[in-house]
């Protein structure tokens, strides 16, 4: 069986050495240095980006995580990056880059249901907030809100954990799945589903526990 995956608010973060120096590079337009950022942490913003999704609308869109990922990175990258630049070292950089990711992904989904899309409903379901330049002060809520959500998958059975966080936050497909798990995907969809609305109903509103 798969190793289980760490909550991408609470696993460690990247190895920092040499962090200070890439990200100096990186605004002094380095362009190899850009490529090193990319190699370092869009893993870590995929994995935020996939498990917001997920605590949120119960499902991950995959063309909607990569959108929401490729929009983070162009904030930090445009204007000579200006979003990077209000990165001011109160809190590690991957945490600074976690919350960041998380409210994104946030005011996307708040987009998302003004247009009908993850069962509509009321804004204050997921309780949004507007992304303010300077995120560092709000990855303890982010980390319960993680906590809260880990707590309603080890209530689950251990396989249905499992294809969980297979799916959903290691991104695998189906067929990836089935191979490592010996199971039928026919057998896997209705699985999935069936978690995923277990999933729906233990999280109750606004996320709470039931």
């Amino acid at each position: 069986m798969a190793s289980q995956p760490q909550s991408p608010l609470t696993a460690p973060v990247p190895d920092q050495s040499g962090e200070q120096e890439l990200l100096q590079r990186c605004l002094d337009g380095d362009s190899s240095a850009w490529e090193e950022f990319l190699e370092r942490y869009r893993p870590l913003l995929e994995r935020t980006v996939r498990y917001t999704f997920l605590r949120c609308v119960y499902r991950i869109p995959h063309a909607d995580v990569e959108n929401v990922v490729q929009d983070l990175l162009a904030r930090l990258y445009e204007k000579d990056c200006r979003r990077l630049r209000t990165y001011q070292g109160r809190c590690p950089f991957p945490a600074w880059l976690k919350s960041l990711a998380v409210r994104i992904t946030l005011n996307t989904i708040r987009d998302e249901k003004l247009r009908g899309r993850f069962g509509g409903g009321e804004l204050e379901d997921l309780g949004l907030q507007a992304a303010p330049d300077a995120t560092e002060q709000s990855a303890p809520e982010e980390r319960e809100e993680i906590r809260r959500l880990d707590a309603v998958l080890d209530s689950l059975g251990p396989l249905q954990k499992t294809v969980l966080k297979m799916f959903y936050y290691d991104g695998l497909s189906y067929r990836q799945i089935s191979a490592s798990l010996k199971i039928p995907v026919q057998t896997l969809g209705s699985m999935i589903t069936r978690a995923r609305t277990r999933l729906k109903e233990l999280m109750g509103p606004r996320g709470s526990l039931q």
